[in-house]
């Protein structure tokens, strides 16, 4: 079935005409456009995750017009590549899954076979088998888990086989170093919201022993990998000082979404009206796992996940270059409203950034003591979307 869409060839988004007849996305026509991009593209390209259906959907929320779509459409298939699947379309199995995990190239085998697994398991016991019985992964900066929340929010069992192929065929193993992580203890010390920023920002930045740009293979992946195998005894010292914070694991993830919305603030470069964002720390990738994390994570392996953000958030950190929070001592000009405005009339050109505002929104929504922050980020990034550029190589470096 698979091959023979792929043959075919279908028109792209050939249905995208009718999306602005109706108010709302309706649930057949969301279910094609779907089903067209489940059967043509690989969900990652070079660091570029395939969020088609999440740009869309989230333009569409902000009453795009079917121009704006048409071209965000157009904008983001740049950022994919097609599908490779085996000959054999049962090349993976349930007996051996677990051999070709991390290896990107077995994507499209992946899809054919959570596919089935989820028309004959279901939902729940899919994740059971496939998922929670592998240790949490790392892999392309936790997106997996914000597609897998983002298909089971919207109830799109598609979307939720290509996250789980996506989280096997990026499948990177980090429990060597989540071992040293000490567990929770049940005493709480006074709830500190700000102590993974001083993890970062006072101890991190300044320890000479991360200094040295991470190259990896040119891509991030590739930085990350080197990075954990590289510094790995350094990086358990972190996590070690980490987990001696004696904080619950939900006012830990807690403090991780503060401390990811300090990162989107702090990774922008402003020079006169053009503005710089870090496509790693300010794209709202960190945010989006960590409410991925508190959406759809059982409750006894919340502790597992709220470390391995932790620990996505320091190579995030490291690989983009450490950059420094500093308090910015400019105004801020424009209300909610105007930001958001100036945001959607420019993101169907740069689909990435209407991404980038709903994780602001998000967490503004989740956390009220992110207000003032989020305002702040709205209005970098109502500048950056006159003509902003994003930056893949981290402008900490640079700093």
């Amino acid at each position: 079935m698979l091959r023979q869409s792929l043959a075919q060839q279908q028109a792209p988004f050939s249905s995208l005409e009718f999306i602005q007849d109706n108010l709302s996305i309706d649930r057949t026509l969301l279910l094609d456009i779907v089903h067209e991009n489940h059967l043509l593209y690989h969900m990652e390209k070079r660091d570029r995750p395939n969020n088609i259906i999440r740009v869309l959907v989230n333009l569409h929320k902000f009453h795009a017009t079917k121009e704006q779509l048409s071209i965000a459409y157009e904008k983001t298939k740049l950022d994919v590549a097609s599908i490779h699947v085996n000959d054999s379309t049962h090349k993976i199995n349930e007996k051996n899954w677990v051999e070709f995990l991390g290896t990107s190239c077995s994507y499209g085998d992946y899809l054919v076979f959570f596919d089935r697994q989820l028309s004959t398991l279901g939902l729940d016991e899919t994740l059971d088998r496939y998922f929670y019985s592998l240790e949490p992964s790392i892999g392309s900066q936790m997106q997996p888990l914000v597609q897998l929340s983002f298909g089971i929010e919207h109830d799109l069992p598609e979307i939720i086989s290509q996250a789980l192929a996506y989280y096997a065929s990026s499948y990177l193993d980090t429990s060597s170093i989540l071992e040293y992580c000490q567990p929770y203890s049940g005493e709480n010390q006074f709830n500190n919201i700000q102590f993974v920023n001083t993890i970062l920002f006072d101890l991190i930045h300044a320890d000479q022993r991360f200094d040295g740009k991470i190259e990896g293979n040119n891509t991030f992946q590739s930085a990350v990998k080197l990075l954990l195998k590289s510094k790995s005894d350094l990086i358990k010292t972190y996590m070690t000082v980490w987990s001696s914070y004696s904080q619950s694991p939900q006012q830990k993830l807690d403090a991780l979404l503060y401390t990811a919305a300090t990162l989107t603030k702090a990774a922008s470069r402003q020079q006169a009206s053009h503005v710089e964002l870090d496509w790693f720390l300010a794209g709202g990738q960190l945010i989006d796992s960590a409410l991925a994390i508190q959406k759809i994570i059982r409750p006894d392996q919340l502790e597992n996940w709220v470390n391995l953000q932790f620990l996505s958030t320091l190579c995030t950190f490291v690989v983009q270059g450490r950059p420094m929070n500093v308090s910015s001592n400019t105004l801020t000009t424009k209300s909610w409203e105007s930001c958001i405005s100036n945001i959607v009339q420019n993101a169907f050109d740069n689909p990435k950034l209407i991404l980038a505002l709903d994780s602001v929104l998000n967490a503004r929504f989740h956390n009220t003591q992110l207000e003032s922050l989020c305002l702040d980020i709205v209005n970098t990034l109502a500048l950056f979307s006159n003509d902003g550029t994003w930056v893949k190589s981290g402008l900490g470096w640079s700093n």
